[in-house]
């Protein structure tokens, strides 16, 4: 069976991006994207496309003139479109006819019902469990519904920091630069609490050396310390063979473990300074990646 051939318009380039490889990567649809009403109209003339998604937020023409060009070209073209963030289509489109919305943000895992729903093909819905938080997966609470013990202070350590302790140890960190990233914390918390409106992790953690300067996401603080720990080391493991394979760098920019339902990104900003993901496999990595280097180029400043 063919699949079907969708076009994505966004002038953002990152999101249309994003989009574009979340529908490839179901392996359902064959997508391309463009980022203008100009280059959608000359696209929908060349090319046979079964669905057109525009973003309302097109930048050269006004959705409406150009869903009446689709129309014009193409009839039986079907159009979904994506409101702004967070709102419903404004009252001037809610008149045309459309054959589907993408709701600004939406879930990566939604997304072959609604497309499909829009291209009017019926599917059969499997039904899977809602993803369990890292945090309840960790069962920190015993059946009770008490905390257990805490272990004596002198006893603290667990099996995996004891092993990272005896092999790579993470690069220390200039206290001066620990020191100003401490005073930027409300600007470095705000630019990571962007970043999770995005894409909506476990936990986003700024750390320098073994350090956690600031965290966003659902993780507690305490938690986020202790992955804090096992990032940074496990950072420090990959540079090491990095170093062996003769990477120019002697160090991995980026580094990526994958399991069925979290991954864990983590972005090096500068020696010691890691920018760190965790969170569901259902975002795309494309819109991982894109989104963190934004961000680090913002943090980049609180650099020195």
């Amino acid at each position: 069976m063919t699949k079907p051939n969708i076009l994505v318009v966004d002038s953002d380039e990152g999101f249309g991006f994003m989009l574009t490889e979340g529908l490839q990567n179901s392996g359902q649809y064959v997508a391309t994207c463009v980022h203008s009403g100009a280059d959608a109209l000359h696209a929908v003339v060349e090319h046979s496309f079964d669905l057109v998604i525009v973003d309302i937020a097109l930048t050269d023409m006004h959705p409406a003139k150009l869903i009446q060009a689709i129309r014009d070209a193409k009839s039986d073209t079907k159009i979904m479109l994506i409101p702004l963030i967070g709102q419903d289509l404004p009252a001037n489109l809610k008149d045309i006819k459309i054959d589907g919305v993408l709701p600004k943000p939406f879930f990566v895992g939604d997304l072959p019902e609604l497309v499909d729903k829009a291209l009017g093909r019926t599917r059969q819905r499997i039904l899977t469990p809602d993803p369990v938080s890292l945090a309840k997966m960790r069962s920190r609470k015993e059946p009770s519904g008490t905390y257990p013990v805490p272990p004596p202070a002198a006893d603290t350590t667990t099996p995996e920091t004891q092993y990272f302790a005896q092999t790579a140890q993470p690069p220390l960190v200039p206290q001066e630069t620990v020191r100003f990233l401490r005073a930027s914390e409300n600007e470095i918390l705000r630019l990571l609490r962007d970043l999770n409106r995005e894409v909506r992790a476990e936990a986003i953690l700024l750390v320098a050396g073994t350090d956690l300067i600031a965290q966003a996401g659902i993780l507690s603080r305490e938690e986020c310390e202790e992955l804090t720990v096992l990032v940074a080391h496990s950072t420090q493991t990959a540079a090491q063979a990095a170093a062996f394979l003769g990477e120019r760098a002697g160090r991995f920019t980026q580094s990526l473990h994958e399991g069925a339902a979290y991954r864990l990104y983590t972005l090096t900003l500068a020696e010691g300074i890691l920018l760190s993901l965790a969170l569901s496999t259902n975002v795309p990595l494309g819109m991982i990646r894109h989104q963190s280097r934004q961000i680090a180029d913002q943090l980049s400043r609180f650099i020195i």
